[in-house]
């Protein structure tokens, strides 16, 4: 697990200490006043490792889950310690690309997979359009619990868990697979490989990839590369800034197979 740890001195705990919080804490309010611009860019860090965004409307900081239990163990130790998994949501306009490179397949006994599924932002276009089986892997707690809670049917199952490590049934491979997966130490080389193990024949993949895996030396780069060539896999260049929205200026890719 790559993980990372952050330090905040005692001015930013103070405001954490003193924040108001709302809406079952999904929303923090800053008290005391507007912040000075340095105080406030240390302070987010603490709010952005956890997921929270300054919503302007909300007047404060919205989280998709509770953090406060997060927030009272760095008020105790000054410290956080947060996964590096890599997670970007993955914007509507990028959602909507892939869906036109690789439409859905909506016939009954078609399986669908998400992995690294984040918070649903391509599950909720995949039900838009009609997928009924839809299997979503997650690794984190809290986003798996946000998960369950908003595709709560018979149809659709969120396994906790690294999709590395995921290996379904023998029987179940799967028609369409659409994936964003981590791109830190070259992961998602790893990710797309193993979801292509998991594609049935005649079944398409698409998935968003680092631009670094399609320029660098290194033999797993290459390999990679060599690999997409031989397998006659659609490469396609996103345009700069597609992921800024979700807090990544990281030039991305679109890669799409069929098996």
């Amino acid at each position: 697990m790559l993980t990372k740890t952050m330090k905040f001195d005692n001015d930013v705990l103070e405001v954490l200490r003193s924040m108001d919080w709302q809406n079952d804490g999904l929303l923090g309010v800053i008290t005391g006043g507007q912040l000075e611009r340095n105080l406030y860019t240390r302070t987010n860090k603490a709010f952005d490792a956890l997921g929270g965004k300054w919503n302007r409307k909300a007047g404060g900081i919205v989280f998709s889950v509770d953090p406060r239990p997060q927030f009272e163990a760095v008020i105790e130790n000054g410290t956080l310690q947060v996964e590096r998994d890599g997670f970007f949501e993955t914007p509507r306009k990028v959602v909507e690309r892939m869906l036109e490179l690789v439409p859905t397949d909506t016939s009954n006994d078609a399986l669908t997979l998400e992995p690294s599924a984040g918070l649903g932002a391509i599950a909720r276009a995949l039900k838009e359009e009609g997928v009924q089986w839809l299997v979503m892997v997650e690794k984190n707690e809290q986003r798996v619990e946000n998960l369950r809670k908003e595709f709560s049917s018979q149809d659709t199952s969120v396994h906790l868990g690294d999709f590395l490590q995921f290996q379904p049934h023998k029987d179940y491979l799967f028609d369409r697979i659409y994936m964003n997966p981590p791109f830190e130490e070259l992961q998602d080389i790893d990710h797309v490989t193993h979801a292509y193990n998991l594609l049935a024949p005649g079944g398409k993949m698409v998935s968003v990839m680092a631009e670094s895996a399609f320029f660098r030396s290194d033999r797993k780069s290459t390999e990679l590369r060599l690999w997409l060539s031989n397998i006659n896999a659609h490469i396609e260049k996103l345009p700069e800034g597609s992921f800024k929205e979700s807090g990544t200026g990281v030039n991305t890719r679109l890669v799409v197979i069929e098996k």
